[in-house]
């Protein structure tokens, strides 16, 4: 079956088909990657987010519905409305894998409907677009009930809801109920072109692979590996709600806008409590040996029967930022924002920005039609998310974003975002996580660096990643964290590319495998294309030039990668205030920024270099976008400096399986400790 990319254009209603070609494969892998090869191809950087010369691409992986272990994932780019730069949003469920059983592998949306569309792909292989009146002013639960009921249990939906609608920049797109692309505003930008839905029927998969054999020993040896691996028993038992007790005790939660990092409250949201008075059972993923989803259930309480599936830390984490932190709120106001189709995380930053200021006098009441909102309020939160959706009063300014509305309100002083993005505020004390925030290419982001060689016992890998021997003390200090950077960006696009879930592969790299080698024979097992890891790494590489060189033409310069900063201001501390600033002083230490941009082959001001370009043989796409005269090191020679495969020793695989070990008898004592003192706590009050 041919790998096309489908065209979709929404104001003529005509479909066109393009074949993926090995070399497409070989440059750009898939998922992400061709998605902004077609995002620079459109010129979108021309045109305004919200504009219909702006294209919404939906693209899956090679693997995305292969069954190579959580091989579901699908990448949807655009030019962002909140950023106003490159913009993608990662989104799993087994709507990627239907689309993979068509042999559609992208989906490129042009101009706009007249009329509200949704469109149809059919088993068939007929795709046509069909009106949608029907379903406008629906919530994302209502229409995908309506479209499986319309086509078939076979089907899977992608939506909007009432937000995308409305073109509230920081829309969702939910697919299957309960998976959201949430970040970067993809649902507004699919609402202004007028498509409500996408409905994929899916078929009997007829996938042929140039070596299925050698598949299949990746296939085992990922799944063996997800067995052993103590970090993949961690998420299959917290999935990533481990997050807010991390967080929690760190320092980095994002308590009431950020007045704070930590909260004795936030206990009440642990993963233990959620699992023991919440969860129902565990669900999985397509593929998923992991199961991090959680179907869960309030038993009691004003919210009592309230049901779902799917509680990440970024939904979770609207509590928090609300200051809530009782389960049964937190839930609600997650499903809310599912239904409503806005992400979790910069509504709840939207919504803690008017709590705040509400608290401090800045804003009226007057403003919010006579009501004080405040932090611990769920019926608050909610007041405003419903003023939010329809756009109503204050609600207008604050969908448009964190950045957008802190300046419409005069409260600049308590926004936190990196290029616009919501970021919160971080801590200073992971130099490379830190770093990674303000070079993320979609704005500020932990997951495009995703340093997976700083936590999660990860020091241990980067002895032999970057040829550290004491890697906790030399990666506390601003010398060679440009390089690791480089390294887990590029890590990151291939995991995106490939179409693997981030979160199950999570804990191969401890194990030594999961690494550049088994991408590459994942591309050669499926295509035979011959690629070795050295090729994967560049194919990364061209990636991340493409997005950037996309920033520099929207209007990136270097006065944008600073760090965001809270005054000091009762009752937020002066410690909390010097554990989250990393000033240009420290970003541009020689091992910071300045290496980073050396091993990107940029500029010293970030600016795309023409021989980098030349090197990667993509000049042809970026012809009319800015770019440099300027020297630049060769990828061979800066390759020196770093592993791309791991070759443990048996001595290496002794000391990784009795740490696996020994952290899940940690894990396993460390819940009976933490129910014993909540219960006896609970007791006692």
């Amino acid at each position: 079956m041919e790998e096309q990319i489908v065209y979709v254009n929404l104001k003529q209603g005509d479909i066109a088909r393009r074949v993926i070609t090995p070399q497409m494969r070989k440059r750009f892998i898939g998922a992400i990657g061709i998605n902004v090869m077609i995002l620079m191809e459109e010129q979108a950087h021309r045109y305004d987010a919200l504009s219909e010369k702006n294209v919404l691409i939906f693209g899956i992986g090679p693997i995305t519905g292969t069954g190579l272990m959580a091989g579901n994932r699908c990448v949807i780019t655009a030019r962002s409305p909140i950023t106003d730069i490159y913009g993608d949003s990662n989104i799993g469920g087994d709507f990627p894998v239907k689309m993979r059983s068509l042999g559609i592998h992208h989906l490129v949306f042009r101009g706009k409907a007249e009329t509200p569309q949704y469109l149809l792909c059919s088993a068939d292989g007929q795709i046509r677009l069909c009106a949608a009146e029907d379903l406008w002013g629906k919530s994302t639960d209502e229409v995908t009930d309506i479209l499986i009921k319309r086509h078939g249990n076979d089907c899977d939906v992608a939506c909007i809801g009432k937000a995308g609608e409305e073109l509230v920049r920081y829309s969702s797109i939910i697919m299957s109920k309960n998976h959201a692309a949430g970040r970067m505003g993809t649902g507004c930008v699919m609402g202004s072109k007028n498509l409500k839905a996408i409905v994929v029927q899916g078929r009997k998969s007829t996938v042929e692979y140039r070596d299925p054999q050698a598949l299949q020993k990746i296939k085992e040896k990922w799944i063996d590996g997800a067995k052993k691996s103590a970090i993949s028993h961690m998420g299959a038992r917290y999935g990533t709600l481990f997050l807010l007790e991390a967080n929690n005790r760190s320092g980095g939660l994002p308590v009431r806008n950020f007045q704070a990092g930590k909260d004795p409250k936030a206990e009440a949201l642990y993963p233990v409590v959620f699992n023991r008075d919440y969860k129902i059972k565990k669900e999985a993923c397509y593929a998923c040996p992991i199961g991090c989803s959680k179907k869960y259930q309030v038993k009691d309480g004003k919210y009592k029967g309230l049901t779902g599936s799917r509680i990440e830390f970024g939904a979770a984490s609207i509590g928090p930022m609300t200051g809530v932190f009782d389960w049964p709120g937190v839930l609600h106001m997650k499903l809310l924002c599912d239904r409503y189709g806005i992400d979790t995380i910069e509504a709840g930053a939207v919504i803690a920005l008017a709590m705040e200021g509400c608290e401090r006098g800045i804003l009226k009441k007057e403003q919010l039609f006579g009501r004080n909102v405040k932090f611990g309020s769920v019926e608050d939160a909610e007041y405003l998310m419903e003023r939010i959706v329809r756009r109503e009063g204050i609600g207008d300014l604050l969908a448009e974003g964190v950045y957008r509305a802190g300046k419409a309100l005069g409260l600049e002083d308590y926004v936190f975002c990196i290029n616009k993005s919501y970021t919160g505020l971080q801590s200073n004390a992971r130099l490379v996580r830190s770093l990674g925030y303000i070079t993320s290419t979609r704005g500020g982001d932990h997951l495009k660096s995703f340093a997976f060689s700083m936590q999660n016992g990860g020091y241990y890998i980067a002895r032999h990643l970057f040829h550290i021997k004491n890697a906790r003390k030399e990666l506390a200090n601003p010398v060679n964290i440009g390089r690791i950077l480089w390294w887990h960006e590029n890590y990151k696009i291939v995991v995106d590319c490939i179409g693997v879930c981030l979160f199950a592969i999570q804990g191969l790299p401890s194990l030594g495998i999961g690494m550049f080698d088994d991408f590459a024979d994942i591309m050669n097992a499926i295509y035979g294309l011959d690629m070795s890891p050295e090729d994967v790494f560049h194919a990364a590489e061209r990636i991340y030039q493409l997005e950037n060189v996309f920033n520099v033409a929207c209007g990136l310069k270097l006065e944008h990668y600073i760090w965001p900063r809270r005054k000091q201001e009762e009752p937020v501390r002066q410690e909390f205030l010097e554990r989250t600033v990393l000033t240009e002083k420290d970003r541009d230490q020689p091992g910071m920024l300045p290496e980073y941009f050396r091993y990107r082959g940029l500029t010293e001001k970030g600016r795309p270099v023409k021989k980098r370009l030349e090197e990667l043989d993509i000049l042809d796409l970026c012809e009319g976008y800015p770019c440099e005269e300027a020297e630049a090191e060769s990828m061979a020679e800066l390759l020196r400096n770093v592993a791309l495969v791991i070759h443990y020793t048996w001595k290496d695989r002794l000391h990784v399986n009795l740490s696996c070990f020994l952290m899940d008898r940690m894990l396993e004592l460390k819940d009976r400790t933490q129910l014993r003192k909540l219960e006896k706590r609970q007791y006692s009050s």
